[in-house]
């Protein structure tokens, strides 16, 4: 059984079909390899960032965006919005589990930003880019320092 934190409003999203923020910290971790909770505090990882999306297999639901901890995740409305719009960008920009698309993160971070959500994607990427550094990732810095040059203003 899946703990749905919300159903997205089709209307408000300008979606076709239904979509589900779920909570699933074992999926989370698993997905970005960390074998312990405690790893986020040792990193100084803000687990609000640490966000999937998936196509749904199950009648229910068409798309899932799966969170780390749903109640951080909904503590900045601006992070949170911000994501929300990022990852419906990759129902049109898809990035497939373990590769990196810089174009399409871009555009879909462009679709956050069209939508209203220029600060909050700000934010994102200065928590991912802090999180890079953390990690001393030098792809995921490369690719996040590319995606802050190509906001708008």
């Amino acid at each position: 059984m899946k703990c749905i934190g919300e159903l997205l409003d089709q209307e408000k999203y300008r979606v076709k079909g239904r979509i589900a923020i779920i909570e699933n910290k074992e999926t989370v971790m698993k997905v970005f390899g960390l074998t312990n909770a405690k790893w986020l505090n040792v990193w100084n990882i803000d687990s609000r960032i640490l966000t999937l999306f998936y196509k749904s297999f199950e009648s229910e639901y068409d798309w899932y965006i799966v969170v780390y901890d749903y109640p951080a995740f909904c503590a900045d409305p601006e992070i949170k919005e911000a994501i929300i719009w990022h990852e419906l960008g990759h129902i049109q920009y898809p990035v497939f589990e373990q590769q990196l698309n810089l174009d399409s993160e871009i555009k879909c971070d462009g679709l956050a930003i069209m939508n209203g959500h220029k600060e909050g994607m700000r934010k994102v990427l200065d928590l991912t880019l802090s999180m890079a550094r953390t990690l001393n990732h030098e792809i995921l810095t490369h690719i996040t320092t590319e995606r802050q040059m190509r906001l708008p203003g």
